[in-house]
């Protein structure tokens, strides 16, 4: 994909942006696994945002100081056509979409998302492994190791832990393996700020990171979650669900 690069001036800016994704995309994944999908999609938008700056400091060009914008993934398409088909757009925009969630209380009416913890980590463990089999960095004509590789070679359960890309199952059995907690919310003139959290084993109903969260009903009194929850085993109507709401 990406001609291997040895400019210092280069790698060196590169390099520095791969550091500070790829500890964000650490703390991205420990934040998914232990039930926290907002605060982890929040990290895993900071993460693929320093590592798309990482392909446009390799070209020698000046790397603008804003967030994920589509124009940061053009510096890869720059390089490989191809690339398009081997991740998944939806989840780019919903990772633009989630740097606005830092601060809740300012998201505008019509604001709407989800994520659902498992797909989520699946997807962007499948991002970042292209991103490091993309990028070849060069010191002193030898290929220097990416720090996803260093981490996989001593051990870190901070990468490795329920990483499909390198232990497998596929993607799509990876995210059925076991039940995965959705964060859904929604903002609009009625009600508000609308979040629900809950755990679900069933997949979306709505095909697509961009799917519908807290979709408003016909008669406009209830709302529809993206995914069916898990009953409880006395079947109760208690569903575990976290609601909060504020007008």
């Amino acid at each position: 994909m990406l001609l291997p690069v040895s400019d210092p001036t280069r790698t060196g800016k590169a390099r520095a942006f791969l550091r500070d994704g790829f500890s964000d995309y650490v703390a991205a994944r420990v934040l998914l696994l232990d039930n926290l999908p907002q605060q982890g999609a929040i990290l895993s938008s900071t993460a693929l945002e320093k590592c798309a700056k990482a392909f446009i400091a390799l070209r020698g060009e000046k790397v603008a100081k804003t967030h994920l914008k589509p124009e940061h993934w053009e510096a890869l398409l720059a390089h490989d056509a191809n690339a398009q088909t081997l991740f998944d757009n939806d989840f780019v925009q919903l990772n633009q979409r989630v740097y606005g969630m830092r601060y809740t209380g300012d998201l505008p009416n019509g604001f709407n998302l989800v994520i659902a913890s498992r797909e989520f980590l699946a997807e962007l463990d499948h991002m970042v492994s292209i991103i490091v089999s993309a990028l070849k960095i060069y010191e002193n004509g030898q290929r220097q190791k990416s720090f996803f590789e260093k981490a996989n070679a001593r051990g870190d359960d901070r990468v490795l832990r329920e990483n499909h890309t390198i232990i497998g199952p596929s993607k799509s059995l990876f995210i059925a393996l076991r039940p995965q907690l959705v964060y859904e919310v929604r903002r609009d003139a009625k009600r508000g700020l609308v979040e629900v959290t809950y755990s679900t084993r069933e997949p979306a109903k709505v095909a697509g990171f961009l799917r519908p969260g807290l979709q408003p009903t016909g008669d406009g009194r209830s709302v529809e979650f993206s995914h069916w929850p898990v009953s409880p085993p006395d079947g109760s109507a208690d569903y575990g669900i976290i609601v909060s709401e504020s007008g």
